[in-house]
């Protein structure tokens, strides 16, 4: 398996040890990653200011994952939203596709192709299973307690 690698803003900036341990992880899984050089934010923080530049920041990504005949794993659940949505509009909108369409050509970019945004949690289920994933346990977790934490909305009086 072969994917592009989409790791967002965030996660270089703020969360590199996440980068690194999917990495590594993915490696492991004989899962080839291919860092894109051209990739740009996925749009995500600017998508309630400006819909369209968000629609376009993330076409572009997923024109430069056509490019190159790869579909995108990302690590991040907000670059996977907005790919996702971007990707899905591409597909049914005709009228968003004419117009980005028309504006990624100014880079030579389209989205033609088969392409898919897949989080990096549905890969790890899907694409390579439980037992696979199960077979690569070197040190398993036996009889620890496991809890969620979610974090916790901050009290404004």
């Amino acid at each position: 398996m072969k994917y592009a690698f989409f790791i967002g803003c965030t996660i270089p900036a703020r969360l590199k040890q996440y980068e690194v341990s999917a990495r590594s992880i993915l490696e492991k899984l004989n899962i080839e990653l291919v860092d894109i050089p051209d990739f740009n934010c996925c749009g995500y923080p600017i998508r309630n200011y400006d819909y369209n530049s968000f629609l376009l920041s993330s076409a572009r990504n997923i024109a430069l994952a056509i490019k190159h005949n790869l579909h995108i794993i990302t690590l991040c659940k907000c670059c996977y939203g907005s790919l996702k949505k971007a990707e899905h509009l591409i597909r049914e909108d005709a009228d968003v596709n004419r117009d980005i369409i028309g504006l990624l050509k100014k880079e030579r970019l389209h989205l033609d192709g088969d392409m898919e945004v897949k989080h990096l949690l549905s890969v790890l289920y899907h694409d390579v299973g439980i037992e696979a994933l199960k077979e690569k346990i070197t040190r398993p977790y036996k009889e620890i307690k496991i809890a969620t934490h979610y974090g916790r909305k901050a009290w404004h009086p």
